[in-house]
């Protein structure tokens, strides 16, 4: 089983350290044990500022205010999966981090 998750960066206002990115991992890594999780998985990390996750939030939530985290799941209520046949990692989605917020 392996996990594949992917950084980007769309923010300049905090250093995104490879200490951040251990941190951001390890903390998937928990999540996946804690729940129990056996396959293979592919998460997307994006990190923003305030102004990125508040339109992120308008444009998904219509909450026109920033926050600390989004995600956005790809398991459908009923527990389907979408795969990803490149790698047959389940894709479990998206999660965004305003690491200025996160600093507040």
């Amino acid at each position: 089983m392996r996990h594949y998750i992917h950084f980007t960066n769309e923010q300049d206002k905090e250093n995104v350290t490879s200490e951040l990115r251990c941190l951001v991992k390890a903390a998937i890594y928990s999540a996946l044990a804690y729940e129990d999780f056996q396959c293979s998985t592919e998460i997307s990390v994006t990190f923003t500022d305030n102004e990125g996750i508040r339109e992120i939030n308008r444009e998904h939530r219509d909450i026109d205010s920033a926050t600390d985290v989004l995600s956005f799941p790809m398991m459908s209520e009923d527990g389907d999966c979408d795969i990803n046949m490149g790698n047959e990692a389940v894709i479990l989605g998206d999660i965004v981090i305003s690491l200025e917020r996160a600093r507040e």
